[in-house]
């Protein structure tokens, strides 16, 4: 059974036609398969803390229509994700550094809807900026692009992430590389 998850902040809502989001006031939705992750964590528990045992893998159908975006969970999976991310590499002087300035808030629901898309999301839910020109004031190194990939990838391993789905994600954050850096 689908439910309905507002494509703003990743709120998940059972109403089958949700008017507006209880968290953001947003008015788009989208409709999400169960997670492959299982159960949805208490919303007591720190969203920002990923851990396997809140995140459980638990066998899905095979089905040729399953999106990377849909079989992990849609956005609050991303989210909580893209969360786990950027703290780490905001942890890391030299690459926090890229971020002086940077509106954080927006970063993140742009890279929630970058990775959404990068994981099967049809394009219409990434709206932001070409990637060269939201990355071409930065003058980002190859060393710094592979670190965060590298952190990118150890955050999708630490939550329970296939290999094999690590390895398509992997791909098509390499085939950003001419676009990114300097």
């Amino acid at each position: 059974m689908a439910v309905m998850v507002c494509t703003k902040c990743g709120l998940s809502d059972d109403n089958p036609k949700p008017l507006r989001c209880a968290k953001c006031g947003g008015k788009d939705f989208y409709a999400s398969t169960p997670s492959a992750f299982g159960k949805k964590p208490s919303t007591q528990a720190s969203e920002a803390n990923m851990t396997e045992t809140e995140i459980k893998e638990t066998p899905t159908p095979a089905s040729a229509g399953v999106t990377l975006f849909d079989k992990y969970g849609g956005v609050p999976v991303i989210a909580k994700l893209v969360r786990a991310f950027h703290k780490e590499v905001m942890s890391r002087p030299h690459l926090a550094a890229y971020f002086d300035g940077v509106d954080l808030v927006l970063l993140a629901e742009h890279t929630v809807k970058y990775i959404a898309f990068v994981m099967g999301k049809p394009a219409e839910i990434y709206t932001g900026r070409d990637m060269y020109t939201a990355h071409a004031k930065f003058h980002i190194h190859g060393i710094h692009f592979d670190e965060v990939a590298d952190v990118l990838k150890d955050i999708l391993l630490g939550a329970g992430v296939e290999k094999k789905d690590i390895e398509s994600i992997m791909q098509r954050i390499e085939g950003l590389r001419e676009m990114i850096i300097v």
